[in-house]
């Protein structure tokens, strides 16, 4: 990949770009290194998910199970219909921004992307405000929610912007603005959406109108950014036709739109057997879903994290790809996956010690139904989490039909289990039915990742299984845990002595950039 001296976006070595940051010019945008970034991002990430946590729990505690199912409703229908709508659009920065980046092309690249998202969006939230009663039936199994469907065809539009900036900020690693824009959006919507909550007489409309303002807002860094660096984004190399660029996206972005479908109609499938499969009436089976909202309030954390993690993961696995160093994204994965899975198990069993707590005082005891799935729901959102970032190298091969045939057979043996336990065990078959199905996706994942060329050693599996240990006493979790960790860095089950420099040296690197530490 070209590098010159007069590429618009800086592409400084990832682990040593000290220099860069202080002497460039306005027009240019430096990148930030993978350490800096995943430190900046862990660290504002952990207070902004707090800030979130707490807004949770204040909703769980202010809104009935009822009020509380739909909102879980509202969130998981936005979450699938923005990108629906964009046609994955948005989903092609992480891997195609460097590639027109380095020839000079990234205006075109930009300006396009933009103008087909931006009159998706407008198309699908006209349609939310002309036929208000059916979206209502769809989403909530009764058509008599229209004032919420107009909340939610106004946030469509604010939310849009804000994901499309926060994929674009991704992409160009600008991965303290993404921090900064989502630790914005996390403190106004606990502070607003618990305002409106409080005060609104229908409070899932406050917490759908409170979560569109609040994105809105939270994008204001990118927006500042993009037009303080406008020069960045100027074309320098030759005229990219319509026709060369759309053939190459085309089945990228289509793929990513298949896999963003089933992706977010596996995630919110659950809730949604709850409401139609439960033989109870509307109103009751969104209490249902209440209840298990509240059991997924926590784990969701670690979700996010995740997802956090996989967009701060793909642009640096991509440039490392476009430099022919494709060893070097594959080992990025492995020791980023196996962290993973040993940091968010432990994290789980601190979460156990102290969820009675939190659902008998703080949430009065009104949702023991979701007190009795949190183990198992800690268990597949581990896996989920790690499912979005271990795909993250078939989308920089180019792989994703692949994982859209994964996520599409994940969703149907989850609907199968779904339809067939949820009628007999309620919420309980729920969370069943969606822990199998999580956890045979996430080894298709892996599966299909050793055909695309990523080595998939036996320790990756041994990690995966680790989460298992939340179904146990926390005693003996607590035990398992620490014998676990020794033998990894003691030892050659889990991190190889590369991955266990590696992970030193990015560590020591991270924490030089926030002056801790010696700089030799």
């Amino acid at each position: 990949m070209a590098t010159g001296s007069k590429a618009p976006l800086s592409t400084t070595a990832l682990l040593n770009d000290n220099d860069a940051e202080t002497t460039s010019p306005r027009s240019t945008l430096v990148t930030d290194s993978i350490a800096t970034g995943v430190l900046f991002a862990l660290v504002l990430t952990v207070g902004q998910r707090g800030i979130g946590f707490l807004r949770g729990l204040l909703f769980c505690r202010y809104m009935s199970d009822q009020q509380l199912g739909q909102w879980s409703l509202v969130w998981s229908f936005l979450m699938m219909l923005i990108p629906l709508a964009m046609l994955g659009l948005p989903g092609c920065f992480g891997r195609y921004t460097e590639h027109y980046r380095s020839r000079g092309q990234l205006g075109y690249f930009l300006r396009r992307i933009t103008i087909a998202s931006t009159v998706l969006t407008l198309v699908a939230s006209v349609a939310m405000f002309v036929f208000p009663q059916s979206f209502a039936r769809m989403i909530f199994r009764t058509p008599d929610q229209t004032m919420v469907i107009y909340a939610m065809a106004a946030s469509v539009l604010m939310v849009s912007v804000s994901n499309f900036l926060a994929s674009l900020m991704e992409s160009l690693r600008q991965v303290r603005v993404l921090t900064l824009m989502r630790f914005i959006t996390g403190i106004l919507f606990a502070t607003l959406g618990v305002g409106l909550v409080l005060l609104m007489e229908n409070a899932t409309v406050g917490a759908t109108i409170g979560f569109g303002i609040s994105s809105l807002i939270g994008a204001i860094p990118a927006m500042w950014i993009l037009l303080r660096h406008r020069e960045a984004v100027k074309n320098t190399g030759e005229y990219l036709t319509h026709s060369t660029m759309w053939r190459r996206l085309a089945p990228f972005a289509l793929w990513m739109w298949a896999s963003n479908f089933f992706n977010n109609c596996f995630e919110l499938s659950d809730r949604y057997m709850l409401l139609y499969c439960s033989p109870v009436s509307a109103d009751l089976a969104q209490g249902l879903v209440g209840q298990y909202h509240s059991g997924r309030q926590i784990p969701l954390l670690l979700v996010s994290l995740s997802f956090m993690l996989g967009g701060v993961l793909i642009p640096y696995m991509s440039a490392h790809w476009e430099q022919g160093r494709k060893e070097a994204a594959c080992k990025q994965l492995m020791w980023a996956l196996k962290l993973m899975c040993l940091a968010f198990t432990i994290v789980g069993i601190g979460i156990q010690i102290f969820a009675p707590f939190i659902f008998e005082t703080i949430l009065e005891g009104r949702y023991d139904g979701g007190l009795a799935v949190l183990p198992l729901t800690l268990v597949y959102c581990i896996w989920f989490g790690l499912t979005s970032v271990a795909q993250n190298y078939l989308w920089v091969v180019e792989k994703g039909k692949w994982i859209a045939l994964s996520v599409g057979l994940g969703l149907a043996i989850n609907l199968i289990l779904n339809w067939l336990l949820i009628p007999h065990l309620g919420v309980n078959g729920a969370v069943i039915a969606t822990a199998t199905s999580n956890g045979l996706l996430l080894a298709t994942i892996y599966v299909f990742n050793k055909f695309a060329g990523c080595r998939m050693d036996a320790s990756i599996w041994y990690c995966s299984l680790f989460p298992l240990i939340l179904l146990m006493p926390t005693y003996l979790a607590i035990g398992l845990a620490l014998l676990f960790a020794f033998a990894g860095w003691k030892t050659q089950v889990v991190f190889r002595d590369a991955e266990k420099s590696e992970i030193v040296q990015l560590g020591s690197a991270a924490l030089r950039k926030f002056g801790i530490g010696s700089a030799h």
